[in-house]
């Protein structure tokens, strides 16, 4: 997604989270600075335009705007732990390898013999 698409999912996420008013002037402001960037074929991650958001001197200046993107920071980062915490096998899964028993490959042996010789 491009920056006018991130700070438009951006926008979504700080109204989901009740953001104060300031944030939400500050990703309007944003937008109407992007607009001439909305057909960019450039990717963007959403967490490089919250960060690069905190950076600025209005941020800087204004606490409400600073917790609330921070909150977004946050929570992208639940979302990613709780997703790697999802992917990996439970812990009661043996994904050990074993080596096989002897009767396997005596059960391989002559189930060959016999493809040979039938």
């Amino acid at each position: 997604m491009n920056l006018y698409e991130q700070l438009l999912v951006a926008r979504e996420r700080l109204e989901g989270i009740g953001a104060h008013d300031d944030s939400m002037d500050l990703v309007e402001k944003l937008l109407r600075k992007a607009e001439p960037a909305r057909n960019d074929k450039t990717n963007i991650v959403q967490v490089q335009v919250v960060r690069h958001m905190l950076r600025m001197p209005e941020v800087i200046d204004n606490y409400n705007i600073y917790n609330d993107l921070q909150e977004l920071l946050s929570e992208k980062e639940e979302f990613e732990i709780s997703a790697r915490e999802d992917a990996a096998p439970a812990a009661y899964v043996d994904t050990e390898r074993h080596p096989r028993p002897k009767s396997f490959y005596k059960a391989k042996k002559a189930q060959e013999k016999k493809k040979g010789q039938g």
